[in-house]
C-alpha cells in the first residue's frame, strides 16, 4: 500500500503539533482510536502500527536509517 500525501500541520494544545493519519493508512491497519503506533523519527518520520509485520529488508532499511 505505498503512497504519497501531503499533510498540514496542526497547531494542538500548548505548543504541540498533530499531522492526521491518512483513512487509507488507518483503514488498512484496522487502526481504532486509543491503538498504540510505534514511531520512528530522525530527519525523517516513520508510523509502524503496533503488531505490524516487516519483511526483513524492511527491518534492515529501518535499522539502517537510525544509525
Amino acid at each position: 500500500m505505498p503512497a504519497k500525501e501531503k499533510r498540514k500541520i496542526i497547531a494542538f494544545g500548548d505548543g504541540g503539533r498533530v499531522i492526521s493519519i491518512p483513512k487509507p493508512f488507518v483503514d488498512y491497519h484496522n487502526l481504532k482510536p486509543k491503538d498504540e503506533v510505534e514511531i520512528l523519527y530522525d530527519s525523517i518520520l516513520i508510523i509502524i502500527p503496533k503488531g505490524a509485520k516487516l519483511s526483513e529488508e524492511k527491518e534492515k532499511l529501518l535499522k539502517q536509517l537510525l544509525e
